[in-house]
């Protein structure tokens, strides 16, 4: 893989083991570093799953987790949800963020909490990952939002392509 930027990278994952039966098959993706990247699916489960691939808790049967070019080594992670959210810099060593649907779109204060944790962590050069349900309240904060879909990253649109999102579901929900 040929890339001009550092990335975290995903090649050709399965595995399957957390609580709720969640699996994955050939799963590849790419997540640049030093951004803040929105992964949306329709179930928590899901993406908590997809995260607990990152943290190490569910155990890859095949492929590799690299971190620019490198297998991922766990202890660079951390992981977050809503019962656990971190103060501002408590981890800032790490490289990889996790955050697992931890805000409340209905909840003003939950975003401003979230903004003021992950955009220092940006400005350090760290990788953040968010997932959500709401694909409406995932679209602010991030530089990139993922689809996954299906058992599969569908979509991955920039920020400046968010007017498309619409569209992109429309055409998901017909496929």
């Amino acid at each position: 893989m040929i890339t001009t930027h550092p990335m975290i990278a995903l090649e050709n994952i399965s595995a399957s083991g957390n609580d709720n039966g969640t699996s994955f098959t050939n799963l590849n993706s790419s997540f640049e570093t030093g951004r803040i990247h929105g992964i949306w699916n329709e179930a928590d489960s899901v993406n908590t799953g997809f995260l607990q691939l990152l943290t190490g808790n569910i155990p890859i049967s095949s492929g590799i987790i690299r971190y620019e070019g490198k297998r991922l080594d766990h202890a660079d992670v951390v992981y977050y949800n809503r019962a656990a959210l971190p103060r501002p810099h408590q981890h800032s060593r790490k490289l990889v963020y996790l955050f697992d649907n931890i805000f409340d779109p209905a909840d003003l204060a939950s975003m401003v909490r979230l903004y003021k944790i992950i955009h220092p962590l940006k400005q350090m050069g760290r990788t953040i990952l968010i997932t959500s349900t709401d694909y409406n309240a995932l679209k602010a904060p991030t530089d990139f939002f993922h689809i996954f879909s299906k058992g599969a990253f569908q979509a991955r649109l920039h920020a400046r392509q968010y007017h498309l999102l619409d569209d992109v579901f429309r055409h998901l929900q017909r496929s």
